[in-house]
């Protein structure tokens, strides 16, 4: 029965007891509290019923249209954000300690960037000159805008890669946007001669990245292997490069690389094995490996308490990524009281610039992603100054409740006995048995 429209169909209807409006209906209909649904038509209601019915559909409570706070969806599903249990006290909070700060410096970092060397410097600046050259043609695919700097900004082997790759006009596999190349009609000389200053200066001897220094310096002296860690990429480029550099460096260790579905595997005594991505996970939740290379195919879907650090060794210009991330260790069962988590971008870059922005509204350790938008659009990295207004726009949006919030913030252990309000967790024959009562 649909109130608006007069259409017969079978809908959901709460106990009278819920609200007059029910008693109301069950009565006009001639319908008992254990139906729980009707196909009659509005019109069979008495006229007083049908005003009175009208009137709750135009209502608005607490900022939900009586549909949805009546949505029998919604009365069946129970939202738990962690975030709300250990607002009530109901779950121990995880603290998240970020390196570096301005107040605990390394001997790696000039402020939140590390320090570089003169091949990055001069790869940097190749990337800087070939990207204001991809923005002047206008028939140039969007993504290559920025692309060859996020690449550089990731590791020396991811812009190693990138830029060899484009040379040859190769796919740029792990990217969204790779088939986007294949739309370029080559490039110009100039471009072409950037893009082979990169490979020169990035595959010259002695040209040692900073990044894979400071992993080794937190694994190894900080003592953050003993721990466990995973270290994230957005691209397989560096992830693959960091794992088999690890593997040199730590020959003992058992090394996982957690990627695409026919790139996983695992290093060990020099010798790289393929496996299935669940044997990973097995691993990991067994105890059997503690440190774990990934990609972002990893911030779904793998739970890894287990592990009680975390290394970005490229950041996504994108928060909701970064939190996705730090919630793969950040979860029930987890040991520690607070995880640690290194994020590393080169000093005097654009991504040290977006970090910056960042990180000043990741005070909160406990809730470090609270003021951040899900998405950074790429227009609002172009001009510093706007994404700092625009991330201070945001911060109200975050701050609106939704139906669950309203419907289950007041209470997670309710008095009375409905089961869709329940805190605890029921057996099979309890859901059974349930699920089968009236609302």
């Amino acid at each position: 029965m649909n109130p608006v429209t007069g259409i017969s169909c079978a809908i959901p209807l709460p106990p009278k007891t819920e609200e007059r409006i029910f008693d109301a209906i069950r009565m006009d209909l001639g319908i008992d509290d254990s139906a729980h649904f009707t196909d009659r038509p509005v019109t069979d209601l008495d006229h007083f019923t049908r005003e009175d019915l009208a009137d709750k559909v135009g209502e608005r409570r607490d900022g939900l249209t009586f549909f949805q706070r009546r949505n029998p969806i919604l009365r069946h599903t129970v939202l738990r954000k962690r975030s709300t249990l250990e607002g009530m006290g109901l779950l121990e909070k995880i603290g998240v300690d970020i390196h570096p700060s301005r107040e605990n410096e390394k001997p790696f970092f000039e402020g939140l960037g590390l320090f570089t060397n003169q091949s990055f410097d001069n790869a940097y600046q190749a990337a800087i000159e070939f990207t204001k050259l991809v923005r002047q043609r206008s028939n140039t695919a969007g993504f290559l805008k920025s692309l060859m700097l996020q690449r550089i900004c990731s590791s020396f082997a991811s812009g190693l890669g990138t830029a060899q790759r484009l040379l040859d006009k190769g796919t740029l596999e792990d990217d969204e946007h790779a088939s986007d190349v294949g739309r370029l009609d080559g490039f110009t000389a100039d471009e072409g001669r950037y893009l082979k200053d990169i490979v020169e200066v990035l595959s010259s001897p002695g040209g040692t990245d900073p990044k894979f220094d400071a992993v080794l310096h937190y694994l190894s002296n900080e003592g953050w292997l003993h721990l466990g860690c995973i270290v994230f990429s957005q691209y397989f480029d560096t992830a693959n490069w960091v794992a088999q550099e690890l593997a040199q460096e730590l020959p003992g260790e058992r090394i996982a690389l957690y990627a695409g579905a026919d790139r996983s595997g695992f290093y060990h005594s020099g010798f790289f094995g393929s496996v299935a991505r669940e044997e990973i996970k097995k691993a990991v939740r067994e105890r059997t490996v503690r440190l774990v290379i990934a990609t972002d195919a990893a911030c779904e879907g793998l739970n890894l308490q287990t592990l009680g650090t975390l290394i970005n060794i490229d950041l996504p210009w994108n928060p909701s990524r970064l939190e996705q991330r730090i919630g793969r260790i950040k979860r029930f069962g987890q040991q520690r009281q607070s995880v640690d988590m290194l994020n590393l971008v080169y000093h005097d870059t654009r991504d040290e610039e977006v970090y910056a922005k960042l990180s000043e509204r990741m005070k909160d350790r406990f809730d470090l992603f609270g003021a951040l938008p899900d998405v950074i659009d790429d227009e609002w990295i172009e001009d510093i100054e706007a994404l700092d207004e625009k991330l201070s726009e945001y911060i109200d949006r975050k701050q609106r409740a939704n139906a669950f919030d309203l419907r289950y913030s007041a209470t997670v252990a309710p008095s009375d006995d409905r089961w869709e309000l329940c805190a605890r967790v029921l057996s099979r024959n309890d859901i059974t048995e349930r699920l089968t009562r009236c609302w």
